[in-house]
Order: structure tokens, then sequence, then C-alpha cells
């Protein structure tokens, strides 16, 4: 990294909005070495505690520092971790519990942003139609996607090959489904187990679904029957680095643009300031291109409960492109207690929050969310959603948003096969 552009960087951390007043700032290279030097007010009442700079191609941290301005001074003097690579986030926390953020891009044009962890609402409107239990057996669907008028596929998480099948699912115009017929495509008989696939998207183009996979971090591409074409994504290795069962859980296609999205169920391995953040990874065909922070939300369930329960999860679990480019994000939180059957029926709740971001347009170092929904389900519904994608176009212009539930293979009659109908306009 140049002189100039860190330089840059730092002029900016010392005069951002949050009340930080420049004192002195620079830059220097020593024998091809960068070397940060900060010095920085910020208001009496605040005290920043901390400060990171990443990239988000490379790991670790290009810079991690703890602070302490009691006086109200920060200074800083240390060695970048890394040579020049771009884009670079920085990361500053205050006491307060307040993250500042700045994605840097490499021609040194960025906006610092204060991360909202309560997003506005949203300028679209979701409404809830009807959540359907689906007359079929008990299963682990993990995705879904709209093919044709009412084909949709779906990906099973144990089942073999690329899991994939596909649904009849009729919806009119008023959101009420019709009779369901599901079938496995013959291309997963006879394969290897799967390996764990999570999401499914499909690509008009080429009339071929890919699927993505947690087992082993990757986005394959499949025939309408099943049968693997050899093509796939090329992921990058750093995000291969992930946590035990919480690797690409979410993926999307963008038609329009010719994007792939994919991101990880939760951070990956190594993280610095917040353990909350996933790497949003966006494709051009095949091959990686820019690359984006998402952070979860916090969880609605307590230490201790998650400590006690049967299953807890806490996650990204789907994404689904809209038609202008923006993404709908499905975080998901289910908790089942331990005990009898009894007390794991009268405590376990999901909770499905959907948010829209824009990362096309985003300046951010962190992408800013906003809300558009919460699902809450609980004894007598219980449904993990684990899938979404668009569907048809409902009365009043509305466009159908469905929702696939994972049972678990019902959860010994904990649960179900639930699709939920919705409509956003």
């Amino acid at each position: 990294m140049t002189a100039k552009i860190l330089g840059i960087l730092l002029a900016w951390l010392s005069v951002w909005s949050c009340g930080a007043s420049a004192r002195h700032s620079k830059a220097d290279e020593d024998d091809g070495v960068n070397v940060v030097n900060l010095e920085f007010k910020v208001p009496s009442n605040l005290r920043a505690t901390a400060l990171e700079l990443h990239s988000l191609e490379n790991k670790p941290a290009l810079l991690t520092k703890s602070l302490d301005n009691a006086t109200g001074k920060v200074q800083i003097k240390d060695t970048l971790a890394n040579e020049d690579t771009f884009p670079i986030v920085a990361f500053v926390q205050m006491n307060d519990g307040s993250l500042w953020t700045a994605r840097l891009e490499k021609n040194g044009s960025f906006e610092p942003l204060r991360y909202d962890e309560s997003p506005p609402k949203a300028d679209i409107e979701a409404e809830y139609l009807r959540q359907h239990r689906m007359p079929v057996a008990s299963g682990e669907y993990s995705g879904i996607t709209h093919v044709k008028d009412d084909v949709y596929a779906l990906v099973h998480d144990k089942s073999k090959g690329g899991g994939i099948h596909l649904f009849n699912i009729p919806i009119d115009e008023a959101g009420v489904v019709g009779a369901i017929q599901a079938k496995e495509v013959p291309g997963n008989a006879g394969k290897a187990g799967g390996k764990d696939n999570e999401d499914i998207v499909y690509v008009a183009s080429s009339n071929t679904l890919y699927v993505s996979a947690e087992g082993d971090q990757s986005v394959r591409e499949y025939t309408l029957e099943g049968e693997p074409t050899g093509i796939s994504l090329e992921v990058p290795e750093d995000l291969k680095a992930i946590q035990s069962n919480a690797g690409f859980e979410a993926l999307a296609f963008d038609s329009d643009r010719g994007y792939f999205w994919a991101a990880t169920e939760k951070s990956l391995k190594e993280e610095g300031l917040q353990d909350n953040i996933i790497r949003l990874q966006r494709f051009c065909g095949t091959t990686p291109d820019s690359r984006y922070l998402y952070m979860l939300g916090q969880p609605m369930a307590s230490k201790e409960q998650t400590a006690s329960a049967q299953v807890y999860v806490h996650g990204l679990s789907a994404m689904t492109a809209m038609e202008d480019g923006r993404l709908i994000m499905l975080e998901r939180e289910v908790l089942v207690p331990g005990g009898s059957i009894i007390e794991k029926a009268l405590g376990a709740f999901t909770l499905s929050t959907l948010y829209i971001v824009d990362p096309l347009n985003d300046k951010g170092g962190i992408l800013e969310k906003k809300l558009l929904t919460r699902i809450v389900t609980s004894a007598l519904n219980l449904a993990n959603y684990e899938g979404m994608c668009l569907g048809p176009r409902l009365s009043g212009g509305r466009q159908a948003l469905l929702l696939i539930a994972d049972s678990q293979n019902g959860q010994g009659g904990l649960t179900g096969e639930y699709l939920q109908i919705m409509a956003i306009k």
C-alpha cells in the first residue's frame, strides 16, 4: 500500500463525523514498510477502545490495536501486517458500543458510516399470507429456487449427489397453494453421499442448477436431472477456513447482471473486533470479484438458554436477489431446549429476520441493513426456515416470496415440512 493512500485513510480517521478531531496524522514508508503514525481526539464523553484495519482479501488484520484514551487523545504508531491490497475496511470501537466503519477502494474514494445495529425499516413492505404444511415425507430441505411456471428445485442436505428434488407448487394470484407434487431427480441415484448441500439457484441462460455445499465449501453446476456438469465457482481459498458446519449456507443469483452471491452461515475461524462478521462473496460468472462484510444481528436467546439447549442455531441461512440488484437476507435463530418432549415443545422457538442490503451501492465498511420483517414460530407451527426464493407475481402487482423449512426429519413430531408464503411490494 502506498503511503499516499494510507495517508488518505488516516486523515479520515482523524476528522470523521463521530466527533473526533485531528491533531496530527501521517504515514511513513521506511525501507518499504508501512508505518501508521496517528493521533486524534474523541469527545470527552466517549473513549475509543479498539482499532482494526482489515483487507477483505487477506487475513489476519492489517492492524489490530487496543486503545485507551482516558485523556481524550489517541496515539498510534504501528507497522501494517501485509502488503498493499484493496479494498480495506477500518473498524473503530467506542466504549458506548458504537462501531464506525469505512470501506476504502483503490481509488481512495469512501464515505464513513456509523454502523447501526437497530436498522431502519426497508422501503418495501412484506405481507404475511400463510404458512402451508406440505404433504410430503419428512426431510431436510435447505434451499429452494424457482425454475419455471409451477416448478421449483429444492435441495435436501442429506440426499446423495447434488441433493436435488423437483417440486410442483401451484400458487394462485391470492397466494393460495394448490396440490404439491415432489420427486427426487434421477441424477442423485447411485451417487456418493452428498456434501451437506445447503442452497440452490436456477440459471435460465444455461438451464442448469447451482448447488452450494458446506462439506467442501463448493458451488457446483448440475443439470435439471441432477447430473454434475463439471463446472463450479472458483471459491477463494481463504473462504474455506470455516467454522464447523458453518460454510456456504446462502447462495443467490442475480440473473439481470450475471452475479452469483455466496455467504457463510457464520464468521470464519479467525476474526478480530467482531466475531459475527460474515464474508459476502460476489462472483462474475464463475470468477470471484468483489467482497463485502455483513454483520449478524444480536441473538434473542440468552447465553444460559443456549448453554442448556438440545438444539441452538444462529446465522445467515438464505438470501435471494431482487430485480434491482438488492439482496434479501434471511437470518435464522432456532432454539430447542433440553428436557422432556413437553418441555421442548413449550420452550422451542424460531426467529427468522429478513433484511434488505444494497451491496452495489453501499459505501460503508459493513453493509447497511434495512429491516423487511420478522417471523416467529413456536410449539404449534415450529418452522426452521433455511431456504428462500422469489415466486410468481400476485394480485395487485405484489411479488411472492417463498421460505422453505428444514424440519430435521420432523424432530420427533415437533415440526414439519413448512412453506411460508409472503408478498412483497
